[in-house]
């Protein structure tokens, strides 16, 4: 009794932490049109879908059918087995589902619970019958086979409906309303708006009011005999509000489609994804309830009242529910990071592409290319020009700030709610299983493809992220079938002793992922606002560029000296760290270069030499961090590889060259800073010393190679560091001479004169 009563605790503790990770996970499904295309600010857009979340709380149907028996026979499970196996879910899925949103990508809460209990009750099936001395034949019996295919096969089905769909239909709604969609909205917007809404609504009626227990049966049967009417009421209703605020309020059309769909999709999500989070442990809590009036001992005690009686959830217990993933909404930074990344992969500008291409995405798009390339040759070239201008993307409307635009226009976030949610009711009305998360994040993908987001910019890196967003799907119900069955079997076989193991190793692992992810997004933020130039000016830009171009020589002076320190004690832990810490100002520096190659595009002058400033400065810092980068690369080599320590004299040298190339590096940075660049001729002659010196060093190693003949490891990390060390002074003058170069000629600009 005390134990499970035990396990009853922890399952209402983990339900709490599911409901956090299981939504900042869903979240995307709701966020991603409203956010990506900034139809309001961040706050309202989060207060309008927390408000869906706590309505749809209180009006969700409650019912946990896929914990009652949509997986497995319950009736074949003792209580104390069937506790194990619900014990076993919610561990896996608040660490799977916490793994998923520390990495930002989406994924199905509905599968990962689908393979958890088809795991946990798998493995526990296997152990009865191995303990019971059964046919192993019989194991087969534990599992709703036939429920589990049927599930399966229509969520995965949906992924190539959900992507189609996506791409007809917004192919159709941008030939339509073009990228300079202005004077096609005064003409079309009231009557799209009205079939947006009624689908939104339709999808409401269907999906979010399905079943639940705050309206009865009376009301849903009337809903349903009288579709058809309701859709003509709603559609009439839909366009002649949308007409009359668009033409009296001038009210943008797609702004209500866009809010509507964000608040239906949200209360829909918190009406049925709800019971994935809490459905588990309130089956487990009923199913102790009946237990405890029996008189049966909890290993006697089948649980054929789960077989045979629907599980309820309270509304008491819907409604806090709902009142914590709001909370969840808001406050939780992983939803937002989950949210961005489906906003990336779909935006139609260029970004900082978070994904690699690979090969596969490389042929993927190569094969598109000749498919588009033989259709171009069937397709009359009067159709295919006026085709081509209703998708200039150069029409559409550009924000002030560069790094604030929104990823998409009102169009096709319209598009991306009203195809979600038509495709979501009509498989709800057909009794259809389906992931909401993969229709979603589907239809976004193909309105994307269909809006030419993926050009030869970005096409193989945004193909490359959609297919590791579905490969994670796949790796979800391996991961969930996986540790849901082993964590079962340890439950099975050390009982409370494994309880308290796998309890304490959940703790641990959410607490250290939380700890990490917030380092990480600190980290981010430190680094992201030096991107960012606030000002538009032309002048703004190259000061703010000249600042960040004189931070960064800084730190890499630092990891030099701290590299030639750590050589000397042979440090491999400083050596290791001082590498990644160069690996990263090589990743700001690639960032930098394509924000940069924006900022270019921004500027308001003809003249070249702001551009140039720009273009040469990114470029000649990664020479440097590169040259410093192969330095630290070979000492570090060299130091894990356990070579012959390098010669006393040797040490003096670096030693005195670490002193001599501090000070030169200093001062470029303070000239660069400062923007003295009246002492460029006095760094000079600095440089010119200083190379003089290495060069004299150079060929005291040639000689020392040829006659004391050293060993070719100790002889290639000599010599690499007097040629790394050379290399950095030119790149570090040239860039000097570049700034005193702007700095010292009149600027023109040619847009103004004219």
């Amino acid at each position: 009794m005390s134990f499970l009563v035990f396990v009853l605790i922890v399952l209402f503790i983990l339900a709490i932490t599911d409901l956090i990770v299981g939504v900042s996970n869903d979240a995307v499904n709701f966020l991603n049109s409203a956010i990506g295309s900034r139809v309001a600010p961040f706050k309202t857009v989060i207060l309008i879908a927390a408000s869906g979340v706590i309505l749809g709380s209180l009006f969700s149907s409650g019912i946990m059918e896929i914990a009652r028996k949509g997986v497995f026979h319950p009736e074949y499970f003792t209580l104390t087995h069937i506790m194990f196996v619900f014990l076993a879910v919610m561990l896996t899925d608040i660490i799977l589902l916490d793994f998923f949103n520390t990495l930002g990508l989406p994924t199905s809460t509905t599968v990962s619970i689908i393979f958890e209990l088809l795991g946990a009750s798998l493995m526990t099936g296997i152990l009865i019958t191995a303990n019971t001395q059964q046919p192993m034949s019989d194991i087969m019996k534990y599992i709703n086979a036939e429920s589990v295919v049927t599930i399966i096969s229509g969520i995965f089905l949906s992924i190539i409906i959900a992507f189609t769909a996506g791409i007809l239909i917004q192919y159709l709604c941008r030939l339509l309303f073009t990228f300079d969609y202005e004077q096609n909205l005064k003409k079309f917007g009231a009557l799209f708006a009205g079939i947006g809404i009624t689908a939104i609504v339709y999808f409401l009626l269907i999906k979010g009011l399905k079943g639940t227990t705050l309206l009865n049966a009376s009301v849903r049967n009337w809903v349903g005999e009288n579709t058809r009417l309701i859709l003509v009421l709603l559609f009439v209703l839909g366009f002649l509000t949308s007409f009359l605020l668009q033409r009296l309020a001038g009210l943008n059309p797609l702004k209500l489609i866009v809010l509507m769909g964000t608040f239906s999709l949200a209360m829909a999500f918190a009406g049925n994804d709800l019971v994935n989070f809490i459905g588990v442990p309130i089956t487990g809590f009923l199913a102790f309830q009946n237990w405890r009036n029996s008189g049966v001992p909890a290993d006697e005690h089948y649980q054929t009242y789960l077989a045979t009686n629907d599980v309820v959830v309270p509304n008491y217990m819907l409604f806090i529910s709902g009142v914590v993933m709001a909370l969840t909404l808001w406050f939780s930074a992983k939803a937002r990071k989950v949210t961005q990344t489906e906003v990336n992969l779909g935006s139609q500008h260029e970004e900082d592409e978070r994904f690699k291409a690979n090969n596969i995405s490389r042929n993927i798009v190569k094969t598109s290319m000749r498919i588009s390339n033989l259709l171009s040759l069937i397709v009359p070239k009067t159709l295919a020009r006026k085709y081509t201008l209703s998708f200039e993307k150069s029409k559409m409307k550009q924000a002030t700030l560069v790094h604030d635009k929104p990823s998409f226009d009102l169009v096709r976030a319209a598009s991306n709610l009203i195809i979600s949610s038509s495709l979501i009711a009509w498989a709800t009305s057909m009794k259809l299983p389906l992931s909401t998360t993969y229709v979603t994040f589907m239809v976004a993908m193909g309105t994307s493809l269909a809006d030419r987001a993926w050009g030869r910019e970005s096409a193989v890196y945004r193909v490359a992220g959609v297919l590791s967003v579905i490969g994670g799907w796949f790796i979800t119900a391996v991961i969930a079938f996986g540790v849901s069955a082993l964590f079962a079997f340890i439950l099975f076989q050390f009982k409370i002793a494994g309880t308290i193991f796998l309890v304490a190793l959940a703790a641990v692992y959410i607490i250290f992922s939380h700890i990490r992810f917030a380092r990480m997004e600190k980290k981010k933020k430190e680094t992201s606002p030096q991107l960012l130039i606030v000002d538009s000016s032309d002048a703004g830009i190259i000061e703010a560029n000249r600042k960040m171009i004189a931070e960064q020589l800084s730190e890499i002076n630092r990891i030099y000296a701290a590299t030639l320190d750590a050589l000397k004690n042979s440090d491999k832990n400083k050596l290791e760290k001082a590498f990644k810490k160069l690996k990263e100002l090589q990743e700001y520096g690639f960032k930098l270069r394509a924000q940069s190659i924006r900022y270019i595009k921004s500027l308001s002058t003809r003249e070249s030499k702001p551009a140039e400033v720009l273009l040469y400065s990114t470029d000649l810092l990664h020479d440097i961090t590169h040259s410093t980068i192969t330095m630290t690369e070979e000492c570090m080599h060299y130091i894990k590889n356990l070579h012959k320590e390098p010669d006393k004299e040797f040490i003096l040298i670096i030693q005195e060259l670490k002193s001599k190339m501090q000070n030169f590096l200093n001062l470029v940075t303070d000239t660069i800073l400062q923007n003295k660049m009246t002492e460029v001729e006095n760094i000079k002659s600095t440089r010119d010393d200083l190379r003089n010196y290495v060069n004299t060093l150079l060929d005291e190693q040639v000689n020392l190679i040829r006659h004391k003949k050293p060993g070719v490891k100790q002889a290639i990390l000599q010599t690499n560091i007097l040629l790394q060390t050379r290399d950095i002074l030119a790149v570090g003058l040239r860039m000097l001479k570049m700034y005193k170069k702007y700095y010292t000629t009149p600027v023109v600009n040619v847009t103004q004169e004219m």
